[in-house]
């Protein structure tokens, strides 16, 4: 599967995009916004490749530029196929295009495959407070904000749950 907007491509992961992941995997300024607990480690990454793509309940692709630079992942964690609804993450992991579009367009891609094509319920997401690019590239694409995760504890960064439906998709796409 291929999906193909105005400035990215989303396809399916592949092997050759590993070393790449790994880099992001370490920078710890992504990881500050980005929670993602991959490895780091080139060679740990290869055998969670092995071990988990492509599978029932998740997917991960690959956000590449429209000439072919791999930009970012996109994961939908979680799928659970009766009830029609999956988790998304998504990670601009070179940085001169965050801010651009990039990952609200891939966002968009997505949402439409899996809202509109697939007929899925809700997609939801976590997302950390202070993040405030990625919280507006939701919202951009008709996600709401649902709950809040909150610990007293100075160590804890409060997370954002926000989900989206077709209905509410649909509806954002026509006013934006």
């Amino acid at each position: 599967m291929e999906l193909i907007g105005k400035m990215v491509r989303l396809r399916p992961l592949e092997k050759r995009d590993l070393a790449k992941m790994a880099v992001w995997n370490r920078d710890q300024e992504l990881q500050f916004f980005v929670d993602c607990d991959l490895p780091g480690d080139l060679t740990q990454l290869q055998r969670w490749y092995e071990e988990n793509v492509p599978g029932r309940s998740y997917q991960i692709f690959a956000i590449e530029t429209l000439d072919g630079e791999l930009i970012g992942d996109l994961e939908l964690d979680h799928i659970c196929w009766k009830k029609h609804e999956a988790e998304v993450r998504i990670r601009i992991g070179e940085k001169e295009y965050w801010g651009q579009g990039c990952g609200t367009e891939a966002m968009q891609l997505i949402l439409h495959q899996w809202l509109i094509e697939k007929n899925f319920n809700r997609i939801y997401l976590r997302v950390y407070h202070f993040n405030r690019r990625a919280i507006r590239c939701y919202q951009k694409n008709g996600f709401k904000q649902v709950g809040i995760l909150q610990r007293h504890d100075p160590e804890w960064k409060d997370i954002i749950l926000m989900e989206t439906s077709a209905c509410l998709f649909k509806k954002r796409l026509h006013v934006a």
